[in-house]
């Protein structure tokens, strides 16, 4: 072990170029990966291990086989295609026989990496491209003198890295800190958990799952790990909502008032269990003297506007004001125009707020004087200069659009109210227990009557003239369409994309000709914008062009028709609420996706969206695809961030996690900020 190049003594939670080789410069690349102190490089932990204790003879090697083996770099060539491409084909050899490795564009490495006589480490599959070979295997330069122990004849650790970092330094520097602090680790699971699960104290566990004995040791040692990450963010979010359980200061709505009665008579339609189940759960929340706080989350188009009705209903009939906030003006309009109609008539007042509108602060005047019962806007509801009367219920749309900040600020404009968040993007049943576990949720699965799927297909170029024929004839039948473009204007950085500035003009000199057409994007002023989806809804435009502000609840049950341009750029969940646009009304709808997927990940979700219709098989395969971080709601909410814990694969723990942490909760309420376990620092935030 190499000893410390300064005096400064190493402890867990001190900075991490005490470590020997660690100087200003490297400091920087481990913070690039999050890696501050000891303890953030301890908790680093291996995305993955390599079983190097069999090291295969490459004389033994056979096609089809997946195997490790150690060498010399006997030749290596950078290999030129037409175009760009290259290919680095490198021949090792290990006194037994030699075999290729080939690395598909990084022919660079040839002459950068890959120098005669280098000793290396190869893991890969082998397949036959003139001869025996290797294909873009995982490699790793080995040393002429060091003590190889970390990495040769062992099952080694495979970090994540970031450029200029190599597996074998980090590897490195992990076994000097073990050596060091480790026993500074203090133990955060009580000995029933760790007896009941059978998992190794967290001393023995931290050198097990970087260095561990056996492929198999190595991945129990994290679940031991994952497992107390997710007990601190369930203790975190079960503590939080204990909490709002127990609050009294909250509003106590009538449940059974004349307003609600009279919306219930007033219904056009039958509800779906679904729907029933939702606003039974949301009333009977209201009738509480805590806050509510409950999430409905449905697919699009399952009728989570109805649930929000018997709410605002409710809450008016207590005498307190409403206000919903909307991601955007077009939807926070569209809003106001349907519950304008559907209240009034029962006497209920209806504003709606937006920044820059006209009359903005005569609508301010009538909402702090009591003179509005519903207030529909954006951001401008919790600006400073907004005062409600008496504010008893805010209602949150799309809620992952907004920040923890935003959505607090709203609801401290009332004195505790009840707080009903909707979302329309299906989230699975793991990520949902996890980021909205401090809500309580209410999922409305089945869709209203009389919903015809939309039939989805791909539309190769050969066929965008019949496609526009299509449309031509949708529109003579009275029926509309939306062209979704990726862009706005042209993009110099991606000149591959179709922008809709360009398409609105090139297909209304061309095959759209004659057409009553429309153009609306982020760039439009709130006039421009309203102007033109009222005329949409009205059907004075056959054809509107726009990008993805039409994204969420746009309802025209007129239109069938959703074209998405560059369909490959879009993710799973997105393309789906796009085509949630359609299939609002009786008639057949269809969605077509244009352009050519520049990756096979991008085919692949073009394939899947096209053979399934439901929004939650939909989030699942969305999220196999991007992974927990990326998804909706999920950065924010610091869950990008789990360190050990992987939420596709840990659903067993999270369940265990979850029960353990309401045991712990019931013998004793404190438990939560006790906790100093791994868990502790990732605190959620989207509440």
């Amino acid at each position: 072990m190499d000893e410390p190049s300064t005096t400064t003594p190493i402890e867990l939670d001190g900075p991490v170029d005490v470590l020997p080789g660690i100087g200003p410069g490297r400091k920087a690349l481990l913070a690039q990966l999050g890696i501050e102190t000891i303890r953030d490089l301890l908790f680093h932990l291996p995305r993955t291990y390599q079983d190097r204790r069999h090291i295969a003879r490459i004389a033994d090697v056979t096609e089809g086989q997946a195997v490790t083996i150690q060498g010399v770099v006997a030749s290596s060539r950078n290999v030129r295609f037409r175009g760009r491409m290259s290919m680095a084909l490198v021949e090792v050899s290990d006194g037994t026989g030699s075999v290729k490795a080939s690395f598909f564009g990084r022919g660079f490495l040839a002459n950068t990496v890959f120098a005669k006589g280098a000793k290396i480490i190869l893991t890969g599959r082998v397949a036959q491209f003139k001869g025996l070979t290797l294909k873009d295997p995982d490699y790793e330069m080995l040393g002429e003198d060091e003590d190889d122990r970390l990495n040769t004849g062992c099952v080694a650790p495979v970090y994540r890295l970031t450029e200029k970092l190599t597996q074998r330094v980090l590897r490195r520097w992990v076994a000097t800190a073990l050596d060091y602090v480790a026993v500074q680790l203090p133990e955060p699971l009580q000995p029933e958990i760790l007896k009941r699960h059978d998992w190794l104290p967290v001393q023995e566990s931290i050198r097990e799952v970087h260095f561990p004995s056996t492929v198999e040791s190595g991945q129990a040692a994290r679940q031991r790990f994952a497992y107390e990450e997710l007990l601190g963010l369930q203790l975190s979010l079960l503590g939080e909502r204990a909490e709002r359980m127990h609050e009294e200061q909250g509003c106590r709505h009538l449940i059974n008032g004349p307003h609600l009665k009279a919306l219930g008579r007033a219904l056009p339609f039958e509800l779906t269990r679904g729907q029933e189940r939702a606003i039974a759960d949301v009333l009977a929340d209201m009738a509480q003297p805590r806050p509510m706080a409950r999430l409905v989350q449905g697919d699009v188009g399952c009728g989570k506007t109805v649930v929000a009705l018997h709410a605002i209903a409710a809450a008016a009939d207590g005498g307190f004001q409403t206000a919903l906030m909307a991601p955007t003006e077009i939807l926070a309009e569209q809003h106001g125009l349907q519950l304008r109609a559907l209240l009034e008539p029962f006497g209920l007042r209806v504003e709606t707020l937006m920044g820059a509108a006209r009359g903005a602060t005569a609508i301010r005047k009538r909402i702090a004087a009591g003179e509005a019962d519903v207030i529909v806007g954006t951001q401008a509801l919790y600006q400073e200069k907004t005062k409600f009367h008496r504010l008893g219920l805010v209602i949150i749309d799309e809620q992952h659009r907004f920040g923890v900040l935003q959505r607090g600020r709203l609801t401290e404009k009332g004195l505790f109210p009840d707080v009903l968040h909707m979302t329309a993007t299906p989230i699975p049943r793991t990520l949902a227990i996890t980021v909205y576990g401090g809500m309580d949720l209410s999922v409305i699965e089945e869709m209203p009557p009389g919903r015809l799927p939309v039939k989805t297909r791909q539309i190769p170029p050969a066929k965008i003239p019949g496609l526009y024929e299509y449309i031509r004839k949708e529109a003579a039948h009275g029926r509309q369409t939306y062209i979704v473009c990726p862009l706005v204007d042209e993009s110099e950085k991606r000149e591959d994309l179709t922008p809709v500035i360009r398409h609105f003009d090139d297909l209304n000199l061309g095959p759209l000709g004659g057409l009553r057409t429309g153009l609306l994007h982020g760039r439009l002023d709130t006039t421009e914008k309203d102007t033109i989806m009222a005329a949409f809804k009205r059907r004075e435009i056959d054809v509107l062009f726009s990008t993805t502000v039409i994204e969420v609840g746009i309802d025209v049950p007129s239109a069938t028709t959703m074209v998405i341009e560059d369909a490959g750029q879009f993710g799973l969940t997105q393309l789906h609420q796009l085509r949630g646009r359609v299939g609002r009304g009786a008639e057949q709808s269809h969605c077509f996706l244009c352009g050519t997927p520049k990756t096979a990940e991008g085919k692949q979700r073009l394939d899947i969206f096209c053979a399934c219709n439901n929004g939650f098989e939909i989030a699942e395969q969305d999220l196999k695809l991007r992974g927990p971080g990326e998804f909706h709601g999920v950065r924010q909410a610091g869950l990008s961030d789990l360190q050990a814990a992987d939420l596709l694969r840990d659903v067993r723990l999270l369940d265990l996690a979850r029960r353990d942490a309401q045991t712990m909760l019931e013998a004793n309420p404190h438990a939560r900020q006790a906790w100093q376990g791994l868990g502790a620092t990732v605190r959620p935030t989207n509440l």
